[in-house]
């Protein structure tokens, strides 16, 4: 997964440096803040997808005495700056189009040349994201998957940039070009405040309800007389949560009060084995054993032993 995750980061960097020079040209020959608006975040996402690349290689580093717990969480790390990052791009549109307004009428040129570019890295750009955030959720890469919404983010914007340029050159109405930019910050304005809160919910270690779930099916699969080996009494205090691709799980399990240290143990193996992999892996779970005190437990009385 690791030489896959690095090959499709690399490709988003090469293709964040071809659109960036390509928006850049488009901006160069029109003079349009809306173009100019779609160049910064093109530089965004350079600067992203280098980013992305980097937190890849760290977060495959396996666990060490200084960092027990991997280093998963740079990839939380990385989206959240790249959040930050497109919150300045969009102040910065927001300027240079407020002064556009403020200053006045000024006159688009070579609009359709602009505007076929601007399609042409649009195109790029979507089929890159399509492919990002299809490895990053085979592969639980929350840096892939950060560079693949940053790129959704810019194929809004593209589409945004052609409608203006469409606009302009239809009414004449100059003012739409820096008005599209204006509304185009905005946009990414809450695409950077979604993926900036999702990447602190993520470092708080906000609880995955899906996972949580699929943990509470598979032990209830196992409570009582009719359940599946190694049976349990009952659970409580399950709680888990992700680095990326890493789970890391923690539950409390009673089993009868006379069984051996051993049965406990093996039983313990078993189910951590089970809840990693009804989570999809890779991961690493821990499971207390703890001895069952209700006296009406029916796997209880039927496991007592004779006296």
């Amino acid at each position: 997964m690791r030489a896959l995750e690095t090959r499709v980061a690399i490709a988003a960097v090469v293709v964040a440096v071809v659109c960036m020079a390509i928006k850049l040209v488009a901006w160069i020959v029109t003079d349009s803040d809306a173009i100019l608006s779609d160049a910064l975040e093109a530089l965004v996402n350079v600067a992203a997808s280098l980013m992305a690349l980097g937190a890849i290689r760290i977060a495959h580093r396996p666990a060490d005495a200084t960092h027990p717990y991997g280093h998963g969480r740079i990839e939380f790390i990385s989206a959240s700056i790249e959040g930050g990052m497109i919150l300045f791009a969009a102040v910065a549109i927001v300027v240079q189009a407020t002064g556009s307004l403020v200053g006045g009428a000024r006159e688009l040129t070579n609009s359709g040349l602009g505007m076929w570019l601007i399609i042409l890295t649009g195109v790029i750009n979507g089929v890159m994201a399509v492919l990002l955030l299809s490895i990053g959720r085979r592969t639980g890469s929350a840096a892939l998957k950060g560079d693949g919404m940053h790129l959704l983010s810019d194929l809004i914007t593209t589409v945004a940039v052609v409608a203006s340029l469409m606009a302009v050159a239809s009414t004449g109405w100059w003012w739409i070009d820096p008005a599209s930019a204006i509304l185009i910050a905005l946009v990414l304005g809450g695409m950077g405040v979604r993926l900036v809160w999702r990447s602190f919910d993520n470092l708080m270690d906000r609880r995955d309800d899906r996972d949580q779930q699929a943990l509470e099916k598979l032990l209830d699969s196992h409570v009582g007389l009719h359940g599946r080996q190694p049976r349990i009494c009952s659970f409580h205090k399950v709680r888990s949560r992700h680095d990326g691709r890493e789970h890391w799980i923690d539950m409390h399990v009673r089993l009868p009060a006379w069984i051996s240290v051993r049965e406990s143990h093996d039983a313990a193996s078993i189910l951590e084995a089970d809840a990693v992999k009804a989570l999809g892996g890779p991961g690493d779970a821990t499971a207390h054993c703890e001895p069952c005190a209700d006296p009406a437990c029916p796997l209880c009385a039927a496991s007592r032993p004779s006296t």
